[in-house]
């Protein structure tokens, strides 16, 4: 069962040693041409499929290697002999534009969206047609470049070429897609905000894999004007950039051969479609292509796949245990032995936390005004308050250096200035948002081996089988019963237990501060007293500060050792939960009476 991969690679290369021996120089060179085209599809399914940047770039970039080798022939008159230095050069001007591009969309305009990395990529892909239409004897204009020769290779020769770098291209895909920086492309397209909380650089990572996969499609796009000896306009324009996603999404996004298999077909048969119906193949294509998406959503691949698990078992059995990306939990030993005797009470302990005149503004709206607190390690203080008392913005302001409007936030001494999340994490904050935010598309066991990296990225080819976490994550993964689910998809399981495994997450990265919004929000009455235990272990038993956002006030009474009451953007009330429990003041708040006196 573990052999198929291999079994399925070694068949799909003998296809291809039959096909280069079998066919004529004609069919050679289609299949050539396909398997350049696949290489492209390829690269747009790594960056779509698997990291979630649905980018008309990569056709530009396909572009952009063809028209460096053209003017490189063309312009400069050079022999096949400068073959190596040539596809070299106009890989690194692709890269070069990569990086530009990706330094804007991902880390100047990160925070917008991913809406707007498709529109700056999709104009950018009609600037490059316009510049090679209009580029004058540099592009050749609207006739492109031609006439250009690299002597010495045969049609049969780059049919071998191009086969060769689609294979080890296309091998080297699935190896990272199957490896712990796979995992991390995978998280980064599942939930991009919670993996910058568990300290990865997403604007990074997403930069990486779209240079070097531009990269590839520029070789892709040198391959194919070494092969045709044409470039032209079409290379760089609209209609191919759309062509690439329609293969993607018939193969089946993140399958990485669906669309490969899928671009070679379309290609090959161009040509007979064409000839058998000169004025409506592309309509018929078109026709295809729309049925196939309403009827086949998640693409042809992986539909005749589920028909193979259907009809046969094992099949089944393979496909879900390369999907869960199984792993093992492997508990080492606590941080630090930290007893009760480590309760805040404990002479003056220095706080962790210090919140200095925090305030929030959206507008003229002030959703929070001039707040200051301290937050000591063995503290859970619980910020308790009305609908729109401003609790999460206020958490929102402790771990995002730039939701702050005024004042300053210092962990463990040191102010976060306009740190993003992923920089915070590190001075030992680890934030749990409002439901369970984990990634769907991952295990639970990998979702925690995620978390345990503590934000540092794996290297491309490794495959981690063992979950190493410390006793705080431990206590919890094994008190909230997710090791019984530790190989089912994380957004398979209950409500419950994302909440579980979100807690557990943000633990395994061993923080000092941890601050929850609404943890056990939709949760039954015992899995409200389970994580309430839990809770209440790691305070007593190790050296953290929990800050706690609840609105069920029985609840954090029982679990609390200081209290907060935030009102309409205030600090109402600050002490111990007797004191804050039995305030009049604080009563009135959660009936909704006027408080002047506070305004």
């Amino acid at each position: 069962m573990r052999a198929s991969p291999a079994a399925a690679a070694l068949l799909g290369i003998a296809a291809i040693v039959f096909l280069g021996l079998s066919t004529s120089n004609y069919w050679a060179g289609l299949l050539t041409q396909g398997y350049t085209f696949a290489l492209l599809a390829l690269t747009a399914d790594v960056l779509w499929g698997l990291t979630g940047i649905l980018t008309f770039g990569s056709s530009a970039m396909f572009g952009i290697g063809a028209y460096a080798i053209g003017a490189f022939f063309v312009h400069g008159h050079f022999g096949a002999w400068t073959i190596p230095l040539a596809i070299p050069t106009a890989v690194a001007i692709a890269a070069a534009v990569s990086a530009a591009i990706g330094w804007f969309v991902f880390y100047i305009r990160g925070r917008i969206g991913q809406f707007y990395v498709t529109l700056v990529t999709l104009g950018l892909s009609v600037v490059f047609a316009q510049i090679a239409v209009y580029g004058g004897t540099l592009t050749g204009g609207s006739n492109g470049l031609s006439g250009f020769t690299v002597g010495g290779f045969e049609p049969r020769d780059w049919y071998w070429i191009s086969a060769t770098v689609l294979v080890v291209a296309l091998a080297a895909a699935y190896m990272v897609s199957r490896s712990d920086f796979g995992v991390v492309l995978k998280a980064i397209k599942d939930h991009e905000t919670r993996c910058r909380y568990l300290g990865l650089n997403t604007s990074l990572v997403k930069t990486l894999a779209f240079v070097a996969c531009n990269a590839i499609a520029a070789i892709a796009g040198c391959l194919y004007a070494l092969q045709t000896t044409v470039v032209a306009p079409s290379l760089v324009d609209f209609l191919l950039a759309t062509n690439v996603l329609i293969w993607v999404t018939l193969g089946g996004k993140g399958t990485l051969f669906g669309p490969v298999l899928v671009a070679i077909a379309i290609n090959v048969g161009s040509p007979t479609l064409n000839a058998m119906f000169p004025l409506y193949w592309q309509g018929i294509l078109g026709l295809v292509f729309v049925v196939a998406v309403v009827a086949l959503p998640q693409g042809v691949l992986p539909a005749l796949l589920a028909v193979a698990a259907r009809l046969w078992k094992p099949f089944g059995a393979f496909l879900r245990l390369r999907t869960t990306y199984d792993t093992a939990l492997v508990q080492e030993g606590p941080r630090t032995a930290s007893p009760a005797a480590c309760a805040p009470q404990a002479a003056g302990a220095p706080s962790i936390l210090e919140v200095q005149d925090v305030a929030k503004r959206y507008g003229a709206f002030a959703a929070i005004k001039s707040v200051s607190f301290g937050v000591r390690p063995g503290e859970l203080v619980s910020i308790v308050g009305p609908n729109g008392a401003g609790k999460t913005s206020l958490i929102r302001c402790i771990t995002d250096g730039l939701e702050r409007s005024q004042g300053d936030v210092r962990v463990d001494g040191a102010s976060i200035g306009a740190a993003p999340p992923e920089r915070i994490v590190r001075l030992g904050v680890g934030r749990k948002f409002q439901g369970g935010s984990v990634f769907p598309g991952l295990s639970v066991g990998a979702c925690i081996l995620l978390a345990s990296w503590k934000g540092r990225l794996p290297p491309l080819w490794r495959r981690t089988r063992a979950a190493r976490v410390g006793s705080e994550a431990a206590l919890v993964i094994r008190s909230l019963h997710l090791e019984g689910i530790w190989n089912e998809l994380a957004g398979d399981v209950s409500h419950g237990q994302r909440q579980a495994l979100e807690l557990a997450m943000v633990l395994a990265m061993e923080p000092r501060l941890l601050l929850l919004d609404e943890p056990t929000a939709g949760l039954t009455k015992a899995e409200r007293r389970e994580v309430g235990a839990v809770l209440t272990q790691l305070v007593r038993n190790y050296d953290l500060a929990v800050v706690l956002i609840e609105h069920d006030f029985e609840f954090v009474k029982e679990i609390s050792t200081r209290m907060l009451v935030l009102h309409d953007g205030r600090i109402l009330a600050d002490g111990s939960v007797l004191d804050v429990s039995s305030s009049e003041l604080v009563r009135d708040v959660y009936l909704g009476r006027q408080l002047e006196a506070t305004r």
